[in-house]
């Protein structure tokens, strides 16, 4: 069975895109490349300067990881949805695991197992950096 994945956003301005990528070739740098298309889409918030000093979502996400699992341990995508809801209860669990494939590829998170069993860890090294 080819590999299928599919991404559904709504942007600010109300409009909802859904993009399906199925096929044997389907990469993680596509679905990265898609990711950063519906985040451009969204408003181009990349890039820009921050809104009166405030983080980026991605990095309050990547903070709250290292504060709450920094000591190496094992978590998934449900428990950190969890535990996150009650600071930013509008974060999706669809947001989460983009960020979290993103920590992966950027080396900032160790991924094992797979669906729907994966667990993730911050990489030794980061977290004390």
């Amino acid at each position: 069975m080819a590999p299928k994945v599919r991404i559904e956003e709504t942007l600010p301005t109300g409009e909802k895109v859904t993009i399906t990528l199925e096929g044997s070739q389907v990469s993680r740098a596509r679905v990265m490349q898609i990711l950063d298309m519906l985040e451009l889409m969204g408003g181009g918030r990349r890039g820009e300067p921050e809104e009166s000093g405030r983080e980026s979502l991605k990095e309050r996400v990547w903070d709250f990881i290292v504060e709450r699992y920094g000591d190496g341990e094992w978590f998934s995508l449900k428990e950190l949805h969890r535990a996150l809801s009650e600071e930013m209860p509008e974060i999706r669990v669809t947001t989460l695991a983009s960020y979290l494939a993103r920590f992966v590829s950027e080396g900032r998170l160790v991924k094992k197992g797979r669906k729907p069993s994966t667990l993730y860890r911050v990489r030794a090294a980061v977290a004390k950096a």
